[in-house]
């Protein structure tokens, strides 16, 4: 009996370092029709990493995006963070123009066919001693960029993490999220989604007009930054 139980730890051992490898060792080729160009900062992972809580799968110059779901069938109705064509925000609108309410969210109704898109920028020079004062000093930001065509239309996308009905990047883990996938959920801590502004040079997002490419700019400290496009499957 002593050696089936040495047999399985030893198995199991054998995939936890088959994940780690997947973690540090990512594919980068794109075998997606659906993704017509990537440009920029942007690694394709041929499959969904083993997780994407904070500190687990990093890169500075790198923002992992990842397929959950093609041709899924909403469950439920979601809320959209950002659900109209145009730039959110240009270096030229003020601070306090940049809110919520000013990105045109949506709810996009359960029975819809979409497709789910997951992008993942955790930088890899965060520091352990990480002082709030930094932070507050708008010290230690990376950033990344890039753009991405996709063959059907962005419908929007999902990237506010907050407390109860305010998760919906959260809230939406059930619906996408790849079952063996480990997603951050520590929203007061490891600030998983996007904050539209932090004075400290906020992230951008240009959904172009026809709705097929996504445009970003995203900046990092100690915290990471996630958030889901969903398109229309067509």
């Amino acid at each position: 009996m002593k050696y089936g139980i040495v047999f399985f730890w030893l198995s199991s051992m054998a995939l936890l370092n088959a994940c780690i490898d997947a973690i540090d060792r990512p594919d980068y080729l794109i075998n997606d029709d659906r993704i017509l160009l990537l440009d920029g900062d942007i690694c394709y992972l041929n499959y969904p990493p083993v997780s994407v809580d904070l500190h687990d799968l990093t890169d500075d110059d790198c923002i992992f995006l990842f397929v959950e779901k093609t041709e899924h069938v909403l469950s439920t109705d979601i809320h959209l963070d950002i659900a109209t064509p145009g730039n959110y925000f240009d270096d030229s609108v003020d601070e306090a123009d940049r809110t919520w309410a000013t990105l045109h969210p949506q709810k996009l109704k359960a029975g819809t066919l979409v497709n789910s898109y997951y992008l993942h920028y955790d930088n890899a020079s965060y520091d352990a001693d990480f002082d709030v004062s930094d932070y507050l000093g708008c010290e230690g930001q990376i950033s990344v960029s890039g753009r991405i065509q996709f063959k059907d239309p962005i419908l929007g996308i999902i990237m506010r993490a907050g407390v109860a009905k305010r998760d919906h990047l959260g809230r939406t883990n059930t619906e996408f999220g790849f079952q063996h996938t480990l997603y951050c959920e520590h929203n007061l801590s490891h600030f998983p989604g996007i904050n539209i502004v932090d004075g400290c040079g906020s992230d951008r997002f240009v959904i172009s007009d026809d709705r097929y490419t996504l445009t970003f700019k995203n900046n990092t400290d100690i915290h990471h930054d996630n958030y889901r496009v969903i398109t229309l499957a067509e």
